[in-house]
């Protein structure tokens, strides 16, 4: 098929679609950065509390030997009239440039409620993408926030959760499910559901034995110290899926980055291979015009 000169482009056109991607190529990079800067920040965050966690861990595991699940308090004689609630609480994002981050989550926590078909459920959703995503499956959150911009805001971003939360334990909830995005190590982050409530004993007897050659032991009325960690081992559940999550939205921001900088890479060649060309064809011209130019000038004059 012959090709239509006209629609060639210039060799100014293509001296402006060059410079263009090389910016773009610059913003990538840029963000690239950011990313991974924002990652380590995430990654310390969840650090910082791992001990504080398994210190929790161990004493609602002392508290909770042959005990019964726990489960929310609630108004039993509301609970009986109303359908029974599963809430739900997402950690999403705000921004986008991160693939199918959103979506994919999305897509779990529809999976993860119909598990549940006679239950109702109350959805929380930390991001406002994610909160659109869930809109458009029909899963409408019945509050929104923002995410935090840094891992020092992570826990304001909590205390504005809490009245929620507590609305929902006065409210019925009987089952408390934390839906985020995981980090995996040298893997794109996949969606993961942990069930919070009702508080199961089994899952705190995998800590192992306990460190110290005397059994646990506990001063005042059991109830209220058990309240009191429950409360600390939910928030803390709540920072590390916070933490996480954020993680892991930069991770799939990253991959993003990388995969688009490769693309970059791809059309900056073609673009220069083109240029050349162009400009090679147009020196061709140049030259050719010269030479008929200077043929005709010494070619003598017929009579």
């Amino acid at each position: 098929m012959a090709v239509n000169p006209a629609a060639m482009p210039t060799l100014d056109s293509l001296r402006h679609t060059v410079a263009t991607v090389e910016n773009l190529q610059g913003i990538v990079r840029t963000m690239k950065t950011l990313a991974a800067v924002s990652i380590r920040q995430y990654e310390q965050a969840v650090v910082a509390v791992t001990d504080y966690e398994r210190a929790v861990r161990l004493g609602l595991a002392a508290l909770l030997v042959e005990a019964a699940p726990v489960r929310p308090q609630s108004d039993l004689s509301v609970s009986r009239v109303r359908e029974p609630l599963i809430g739900v609480v997402a950690f999403g994002s705000d921004h986008g440039l991160c693939g199918r981050f959103n979506e994919d989550l999305a897509e779990h926590i529809r999976a993860g409620l119909a598990k549940f078909p006679a239950y109702g459920h109350r959805i929380l959703a930390v991001g406002v993408r994610l909160a659109a995503v869930l809109e458009s499956m029909g899963l409408i959150p019945e509050q929104t926030f923002y995410t935090p911009a840094a891992a020092t805001g992570i826990v304001s971003t909590l205390r504005q959760m809490l009245p929620t939360l507590e609305h929902w334990r006065n409210a019925g909830v009987e089952r408390l499910l934390l839906c985020q995005q995981r980090p995996q190590a040298g893997m794109r982050p996949t969606p993961h559901m942990l069930a919070l409530l009702p508080l199961e004993p089994a899952a705190f007897q995998s800590l192992g034995p306990w460190p110290g050659r005397s059994l646990p032991g506990y001063y005042g009325d059991r109830a209220t110290l058990l309240t009191t960690l429950l409360s600390e081992w939910l928030f803390i559940a709540f920072f590390r899926a916070c933490a996480e999550s954020l993680a892991s939205e930069h991770t799939s921001r990253l991959l993003a980055m990388q995969n688009a900088e490769r693309n970059i890479e791809d059309k900056l060649t073609a673009l220069h291979a083109l240029y050349h060309q162009q400009r090679q064809e147009a020196i061709t011209t140049e030259l050719l015009d010269v030479i008929v130019g200077f043929e005709a000038l010494a070619a003598p004059l017929q009579p």
